[in-house]
């Protein structure tokens, strides 16, 4: 049999953040009825591209937006940055209304991914250049320069122009230029968009050990879930517009709320289930589990089990009351090196239900083979409804 499913933790309440001197620690941004038009003329009908968000990112967190193509998290980045205007509601940053300033008046710098340096420029004449457009005193300007440059590990290429230097290296550049100008919220469109897999990841967690360091608010954009999991201090997860569910990573994963997120997030087994009573719900092949649906006796509900959260035993195996299971037929093994996934169709004299399994490839973990009926057992606490 496969080793033991580790109990899920139990995690406790944080404790409250200290309150800032004169009150309550005031949020970086703060996004109130946002609503966000486009087009609409001679006739036509406007695309809401975001549709009354309301939204606070605490100060010095790294926080992401997280979405597919066309979910409106650009455009709400884009409000923040005061490239686009809000249609409705109000945008405030450390309480200060700026839903109208245009860009250069607000406290905040952006990365893009495209970088946009400058080809005819060193790094440092790069990352000095808004700077001196400021009048900033050249003795400052040189300090400050020589921070970022070591805060980004770049101090040996100074001299360098951007197209003597790495797609990763250029990313660093164009972080250091945004950085230098002491901004109180940084804002990333994409920025690790252009890099190869391998470099992606390592600046994940470079990006994430700079922000770190210097303690300002991060907003980072993305639509690659991995990069929001590995960076972020909290999620927000966007789609259509509106905003479906913020929360730390964990329990974006662990528990998420509608089935968008939970099928966006990640791979999972989505699975029809009949309310039974407050604490289970019964599935179409007659099986009974146990999770608390907050509905009412006879409603149908959506339930959401991670693949990874599922054990595998020979079908024989003994019960375990403190485990939710359900027999069924291995119908395909996928090897996929570092893992092994296992697609079971349940047996059932009702509907049968389809799970996917997936275990690590480790030392000690049994395989199974095609049409080996097995047994899925999981941790209730494993399995979340959906409101949707």
């Amino acid at each position: 049999m496969t080793e033991m499913l580790r109990e899920p933790r139990v995690r406790t309440a944080p404790a409250p953040e200290p309150a800032a001197a004169s009150g309550t620690k005031l949020p970086a941004v703060a996004m109130q009825g946002v609503t966000k038009r486009f087009g609409g003329g001679r006739g036509g009908e406007p695309v809401v591209a975001v549709d009354d968000l309301d939204l606070e990112i605490r100060d010095g967190e790294f926080f992401s937006l997280l979405g597919p193509s066309g979910c409106g998290k650009t455009t709400s980045l884009r409000m923040i940055a005061g490239f686009e205007y809000p249609s409705a509601g109000s945008v405030r940053i450390f309480d200060q209304e700026v839903g109208l300033e245009p860009p250069n008046r607000r406290p905040v710098n952006t990365v893009f991914q495209s970088y946009a340096l400058f080809p005819h420029m060193t790094v440092v004449q790069n990352i000095a250049f808004g700077l001196e457009m400021q009048k900033v005193p050249s003795g400052e300007i040189a300090t400050r320069v020589g921070e970022v440059l070591e805060l980004v590990q770049l101090s040996g290429q100074a001299r360098r122009r951007p197209t003597q230097l790495s797609g990763g290296q250029q990313q660093r550049v164009a972080l250091a230029r945004a950085l230098v100008n002491h901004p109180k919220v940084l804002l990333l469109d994409e920025p690790l968009g252009a890099l190869d897999l391998k470099l992606r990841q390592a600046m994940q967690l470079e990006l994430k050990r700079i922000q770190e360091q210097v303690g300002i608010t991060f907003v980072y954009v993305t639509h690659d879930q991995e990069e929001a999991l590995t960076m972020s201090d909290r999620i927000g997860v966007m789609n259509l517009g509106q905003l479906l569910q913020v929360g730390p990573p964990e329990a974006i994963y662990d528990t998420p709320r509608t089935r968008f997120v939970a099928d966006f997030i990640g791979d999972t087994n989505l699975l029809a289930a009949e309310v039974v009573d407050a604490h289970s719900a019964r599935l179409t092949d007659g099986t009974l589990v146990r999770v608390a649906t907050g509905r009412p006796t006879g409603a149908t509900v959506t339930l959401a089990i991670r693949p990874e959260k599922l054990g595998l035993w020979h079908a024989d195996a003994e019960r375990d009351l403190r485990l939710d299971a359900v027999t069924g037929r291995i119908r395909r093994m996928t090897f996929l090196g570092n893992a092994i996934v296992y697609d079971i169709v349940t047996e059932t004299t009702g509907t049968p239900v389809e799970l996917t399994v997936r275990q690590g490839n480790t030392p000690g973990i049994e395989h199974f083979e095609p049409d080996e009926r097995v047994r899925v057992r999981w941790w209730p606490t494993s399995t979340a409804a959906l409101e949707d």
